[in-house]
């Protein structure tokens, strides 16, 4: 699997989980080569908007976090292209 359709695979996947309005300007921020146990992964950081209604933002904003979007990293296997995982990604506070 290569790169470009690992991140296309994560951004479908990011489409059907999250529904149209999460994913709206949806952005490659980062992409990693990891693993997970012995299986080889791509971990791609993927962007979207935050809603100002979205609860998160207020949250994001008390972390120094860019307000305006939320961020998520999808494990994708680099064999067969399945996602593994979608999880949160936190930002660095700054001064901490």
């Amino acid at each position: 699997m290569d790169i470009d359709q690992a991140v296309q695979n994560a951004i479908a996947f990011a489409a059907r989980s999250l529904g149209p309005e999460r994913t709206a300007n949806i952005r490659l921020e980062e992409i990693d080569s990891s693993a997970i146990g012995d299986q080889p992964v791509w971990l791609i950081t993927l962007s979207s908007e935050l809603y100002p209604a979205n609860p998160l933002r207020a949250y994001a904003v008390s972390l120094g976090a860019d307000s305006q979007r939320e961020y998520k990293v999808f494990a994708v296997t680099k064999d067969t292209g399945e996602v593994l995982s979608m999880k949160i990604r936190m930002l660095a506070t700054p001064g901490a």
